[in-house]
């Protein structure tokens, strides 16, 4: 048998003591009420930063939690446009959490993004307006950070270019959410329309 079965018996079996009547009865069906779009790497665990039970949170992953524009469908890029549609169309969820991170590998390859392979390039591209929206006047060592909530915000603006997404919203049945979560504090800031800019939560304990 797969050794990785074996190694994940005692996970699965805890699950099953402390869970059964619950995974039942998602077994008849799952009723989502978050969508989380968020990027692969794997030192993020979406239950880390959200109160994810079984059946909470719908949730899909990429590098540099990218979310290609309605446009690019005609493209072939159908994976997360799927993704969305069944979230928003059909489990009908009532938040969607765009979640970028600090130290990203995904943005940090941006600055040399044509000697990618060419699967990684293509990604990217979704990402490179990012760039612009840098202010020039931050320094070297801000400049990560502050691409990252770029993009964060850019990927908002692809989800909101899906029509089904942009009715929903000014519905009031949907609303979306712009966060940076941070590795070493694992404190999250997000965005604030309001103010235009992302807010971080207090420390903990504080």
């Amino acid at each position: 048998m797969d050794t990785l079965v074996v190694q994940t018996r005692c996970v699965r079996e805890a699950c099953f003591q402390t869970e059964a009547a619950l995974m039942a009865e998602l077994a008849q069906g799952q009723h989502p009420s978050l969508l989380y779009i968020g990027c692969s790497d794997s030192r993020i665990l979406p239950s880390h930063i959200l109160d994810a039970h079984p059946g909470t949170v719908f949730t899909t992953r990429n590098i540099a939690n990218i979310v290609p524009p309605y446009t690019a469908m005609q493209q072939g890029e159908t994976a997360v446009a799927a993704v969305l549609e069944y979230a928003v169309l059909h489990l009908k969820v009532a938040d969607i959490v765009l979640c970028g991170h600090s130290c990203c590998g995904g943005m940090q390859a941006l600055a040399h993004v044509e000697a990618l392979e060419p699967g990684l390039r293509r990604w990217l591209q979704y990402a490179r307006d990012a760039q612009a929206h840098v202010p020039p006047e931050v320094g070297e060592a801000a400049r990560l950070d502050a691409l990252i909530e770029a993009n964060v915000l850019l990927q908002l603006e692809h989800l909101r270019s899906y029509p089904f997404i942009a009715e929903a919203e000014r519905a009031g049945t949907l609303r979306l959410h712009g966060w940076v979560y941070d590795l070493a504090s694992q404190r999250v800031r997000a965005y604030e329309a309001e103010k235009g800019c992302f807010v971080e939560e207090a420390p903990f304990g504080a």
